[in-house]
């Protein structure tokens, strides 16, 4: 059996390549993860493809120093880095090239890699997050029966565990899947509380995409933006749990404007734009807070250009931390680790 790792904008794609069938597990996802814990302002942590598979790397704020984490000889896909609270590990999403992909960890030079979810066929998990005490990860799950085909008792649903793998809860309503892979989860988060998980849920892929938040104990469940809003995957609380930074029309249901960085309340309320790109021949993609709580760092977009940058909390004061080039920065995190 061969499963193909194939990347969309805003989102990552599983296929199944088997007697012509295409089984797409969104594992969440995304451009994961991430509350960004409060501290000083260490590296960013980001994916990007090589020679036709993700790696992760980090980066310091000033755009010097970057080193690439993971290189694994198996031909696995790294993704979605999330950093630990204390800024010394990494979690992140290993898509494997037989019918698993799982959550792993580790140390931020990328050593001592460790599995989180056990290596199970047909077990599907990514958009790792940990949770303000760096104990627990949240992730959205999908669980499959049969290789080649979509089957009633196939599921997606946001899980918690324990940073082993340990004690593993669902907190979301089960989604049935299906053989588009509509509808699906997506990039949890925790609050900084660790109240709180935030969400995406796609309903039609690449149309219909909003935010939701449910509490940790899987209680309160309640929709925070309009599918119209057309939000992609990444998101991120800020430190101080007032704002959580989104990406409007990601997929360009408005096809003359560009996709925009954006300010929430927790409840959803208060939209505040801080991009104003009105083509979509520019846009800004979100990543995360920085620990400090000043700026949030994003993905800019210039025609077929893409480069890490910085934005201050209010909108002001863009800056480019890397140089515009054909390499597409994703899965952006901004950690404490120096």
């Amino acid at each position: 059996m061969t499963w193909l790792f194939g990347f969309a904008r805003g989102r990552r794609a599983l296929t199944l390549g088997a007697l012509g069938l295409v089984l797409t597990a969104a594992l969440v996802v995304a451009q994961a993860s991430q509350a960004t814990a409060r501290g000083k302002n260490g590296r960013i942590a980001y994916g990007a493809e090589v020679a036709g598979h993700y790696r992760l790397f980090t980066i310091g704020p000033d755009g010097k120093g970057l080193k690439q984490v993971t290189n694994f000889g198996d031909g696995s896909d790294a993704l979605d880095p999330d950093w630990s609270p204390n800024g010394q590990r990494i979690a992140f999403e290993r898509d494997l090239p037989y019918p698993h992909a799982g959550v792993y960890t580790m140390n931020a030079d990328g050593s001592d890699v460790r599995a989180v979810t056990p290596d199970q066929r047909l077990l599907f998990e990514g958009d790792p997050t940990y949770s303000p005490d760096g104990r627990l990860i949240v992730a959205a799950r999908e669980v499959h029966h049969d290789e080649n085909t979509i089957t009633a008792d196939d599921y997606g649903v946001i899980v918690v565990e324990r940073a082993d793998g340990t004690g593993v809860r669902e907190v979301s309503p089960r989604l049935h899947l299906t053989a588009n892979d509509e509808p699906h989860y997506a990039d949890p988060n925790f609050s900084p509380d660790g109240k709180w998980i935030t969400f995406v849920r796609i309903n039609k892929n690449e149309v219909a995409q909003a935010l939701f938040r449910v509490r940790s104990d899987g209680t309160g469940l309640k929709q925070l933006t309009s599918y119209s809003w057309e939000v992609a995957i990444k998101h991120d609380w800020s430190p101080d749990g007032k704002r959580i930074v989104i990406t409007t029309n990601a997929d360009w249901a408005n096809p003359n404007k560009g996709a925009n960085l954006v300010l929430i309340r927790p409840d959803g309320s208060g939209a505040t734009q801080l991009t104003h790109f009105e083509s979509p021949t520019q846009n800004a993609f979100a990543g995360s807070f920085s620990p400090d709580g000043k700026q949030i760092v994003f993905r800019f977009e210039k025609g077929d250009r893409y480069a890490l940058a910085a934005i201050d909390r209010n909108g002001r004061n863009m800056r480019l931390i890397t140089k515009l080039s054909s390499t597409k920065p994703r899965f952006i995190d901004w950690g404490t680790h120096p």
